[in-house]
């Protein structure tokens, strides 16, 4: 992983109106009249060395100023004119403003009256927006200075992790006016003490900022607590907590993708595990050596499967497979295909399937036609998982007077789904309100997803990309998003429509 001096933020920009600024395709025009984060509220943030930033919109044009205040989207070059001061609300709103370098005044406006006019950063004059990030929001967070991972225990997080690993270091970002809240895989919240709490109050909240470090070698993230101290680590294990108003080395962060994290399961409930080769035994908890971390490779249309020490599986000359080398080449790659049944067969890059010998050793071996139960590919780093396909995040809209909730794909905030592994490598997901995912058969149409089952009912999630999975439900089908907010059951074949980030 390389960590050049460069910083690009991927934002929506929303004013005080609940309005998210937009680019239009056509025309080169901009409003703040949006009511969701999609891909026209899309906007990156360049971070400069002289502080400054420009504003890119999602068809690469920036943000433009004349010595009239006319704010346009049009040039793809960045100049003087296309730069802006980040100032932070006064408030403590955790709102952002952005004040032309060149002419002074501030980024303002609401509707089709967006201008650069307003002489202060303030709510009258429409020039403080909330800036949600637009990455999903269950991450993995890095130290700029300590080069580690944050990992969650018992009672605080701490930089301990030298690799993202497991589901300790998976954190869902809530965004609540403004701010963020860290929240753990096992539902808890970081409050500014540095203890882990089951309640959300003002102590839980954090302000986000970007910041360049006093030597200009650091580039990145900075949280703020409601007294205005920012969150760092702490004392010989690294505990994150506030400590000081002015910010130094210790506070830069930043947010990564969180990969998928697996363990491999064949017959009899052997797990793989790597030694000096990969092979199946018994494990009753998975340790490092039993996680493996799949990263999709959209050219080769194949997979890398990477062990704690980071190396790669790859299959020898004779076929065993072993994960030696910390380079990938053609012979650490593999296919993975779905077989409907919450399993899937491994080919190597020799052509031939994965199975384990008697001894237990895993071997690139099989021939196409022969037959292969396959492996079960359980997901273990998300046992809350958050889904949003290309119109919206996956949430309940809620029928008043019912306990049918059924989901849509257009929410603007995204719902919290605790994901309960099944034996035969399926899964059951279980909604905020207690209730399991099911089907609701209609009297036409298809099938629609509810929260109201009192009892686990098996889905089928395979990955389509490192952070891009498909769902088979109970009836064969595919869910399928569409651009009103449907979420049915209905593809036969996974398509576009039916691929949900996570």
């Amino acid at each position: 992983m390389s960590y050049a001096n460069t910083f690009e933020w991927v934002i929506g920009i929303v004013n005080a109106e609940d309005k998210y600024l937009t680019a239009e395709r056509y025309g080169n025009k901009i409003n703040a009249g949006g009511l969701a984060l999609r891909q026209k509220q899309k906007w990156t943030v360049e971070f400069n060395d002289d502080e400054s930033v420009f504003i890119r919109s999602y068809v690469g044009s920036y943000i433009s100023v004349d010595r009239l205040g006319t704010v346009t989207c049009e040039t793809r070059e960045s100049g003087d004119d296309e730069k802006f001061m980040l100032e932070y609300a006064a408030d403590g709103s955790a709102r952002w403003a952005f004040r032309s370098r060149k002419y002074k005044y501030f980024l303002a406006g609401t509707g089709e009256g967006i201008n650069c006019l307003a002489k202060r950063a303030s709510d009258e004059d429409l020039s403080l927006w909330y800036t949600p990030f637009a990455m999903h929001p269950q991450v993995t967070i890095f130290s700029m200075l300590g080069k580690k991972f944050a990992i969650a225990d018992s009672n605080h997080i701490s930089l301990a992790g030298i690799k993202a690993w497991g589901p300790r270091a998976l954190f869902t970002m809530e965004f609540t006016h403004g701010k963020y809240r860290f929240k753990t895989s096992d539902n808890r919240y970081l409050s500014k003490t540095g203890s882990l709490v089951s309640t959300q109050d003002e102590d839980t909240l954090f302000g986000m900022e970007i910041h360049l470090s006093e030597d200009k070698r650091l580039k990145g993230l900075a949280f703020k607590d409601n007294d205005g101290r920012y969150l760092s680590a702490t004392g010989p294990s690294g505990t994150l907590r506030t400590n000081y108003k002015v910010l130094r080395k210790e506070e830069f962060f930043r947010l990564e993708e969180c990969h998928p994290q697996v363990i491999i399961v064949g017959n009899g409930g052997k797990t793989a595990s790597v030694g000096m080769e990969v092979m199946l035994k018994i494990i009753r908890v998975p340790t490092q050596s039993e996680i493996f971390q799949l990263e999709y490779d959209s050219g080769k249309k194949k997979w890398s499967i990477e062990t704690y020490d980071g190396t790669f599986w790859g299959v020898t000359q004779d076929g065993r497979i072993e994960a030696v080398t910390k380079t990938l080449s053609d012979n650490n790659m593999f296919e993975i295909r779905w077989l409907s049944n919450g399993r899937a067969r491994i080919r190597g890059f020799n052509g031939k399937y994965l199975a384990s010998k008697g001894t237990g050793n895993l071997a690139a071996r099989i021939p196409e036609d022969a037959d292969d139960s396959g492996f079960q590919i359980r997901l273990l780093n998300r046992p809350v998982i958050v889904f949003r396909c290309e119109f919206g995040f996956i949430g309940i809209k809620t029928i008043p007077g019912s306990n049918n909730d059924e989901y849509i794909c257009t929410k603007a905030y995204p719902s919290v789904i605790t994901l309960e592994q099944m034996n035969d490598g399926k899964y059951s997901l279980r909604s905020e309100n207690g209730k399991y995912w099911c089907l609701s058969i209609p009297t036409g149409g298809y099938p629609s997803i509810k929260a109201n089952s009192a009892e686990p009912v098996p889905f089928v999630m395979e990955f389509r990309d490192s952070s891009l999975v498909t769902i088979l439900a109970p009836n064969g089908r595919y869910l399928h998003c569409d651009k009103v907010g449907h979420f049915h059951a209905s593809a036969l074949e996974p398509d576009a429509q039916c691929l949900l980030y996570c």
